[in-house]
């Protein structure tokens, strides 16, 4: 692939990815009804890290919560809209390795590596969502112990191959010295505090943060590149 046609596939893959940001920004749900899981701030984030029944009623309310309703409808929404965000997200981690690829930066071995991790990362994702789609429907806690245990496993998949991309990348695009190495240490650090999260869960939100920093750093490169 051309270095052309490779800037081509990050814009276009990028402003699908920015677009459906934000209307997830708009539609998720911006506070929990009672409680967040501990360490987290966002909803969306601290469902898809969800432990226990009583996380899962502090995010979404209880039976009898009046605001259950809203918070349930807004975050099965976002979910759903988040299968396509799936499949966005890990389309441009296979077009920024084609970028660098096509500038003789990361060998083609590694080019695969990416495309196998945006495959697992896309798979987790799409199976956590299936797990959420079911807790947000289960208001009988003993109901809940299968789908949690399920979703913890698939989250660790998608976060961890996630991160694996931003850590294999990172020095790559550090190496590029047309305009984006900067996002480099953005794919850096998201990846480290990520991997460092296995530790300190907090640390995966704004690990994510940092990682969502980096993908519009390399958008807008690559729509000043000529």
């Amino acid at each position: 692939m051309t270095d052309r046609w490779a800037l081509t596939l990050v814009r276009v893959t990028g402003a699908v990815l920015v677009a459906l940001s934000v209307v997830l920004v708009i539609v998720m749900p911006k506070a929990p009804v009672h409680a967040n899981v501990p360490g987290f701030s966002g909803p969306v984030v601290g469902f898809e890290l969800a432990s226990t029944p009583d996380h899962v009623f502090g995010i979404l309310g209880k039976p009898d919560d009046p605001a259950r309703e809203h918070a349930v409808r807004a975050m099965d929404l976002t979910n759903r809209i988040d299968f396509a965000f799936m499949l966005a997200y890990p389309a441009f981690f296979v077009a920024i390795a084609c970028l660098l690829s096509a500038r003789g930066l990361l060998p083609s071995g590694l080019v695969v590596g990416v495309g196998i991790l945006a495959i697992v990362m896309a798979v987790g994702d799409a199976l956590e969502n299936r797990q959420l789609l079911v807790l947000s429907s289960l208001t009988e806690p003993g109901a809940m112990t299968q789908p949690l245990t399920r979703l913890r496993t698939w989250t660790s998949v998608k976060w961890t191959a996630i991160f694996a991309t931003a850590v294999l990348v990172a020095p790559y695009v550090w190496q590029d010295r047309r305009g984006w190495k900067w996002s480099g240490v953005a794919f850096g650090l998201a990846g480290v505090m990520g991997t460092a999260a296995v530790l300190r869960l907090s640390l995966l939100e704004p690990a994510a943060n940092v990682l969502a920093v980096a993908w519009l750093m390399t958008w807008v490169h690559a729509l000043r590149a000529r």
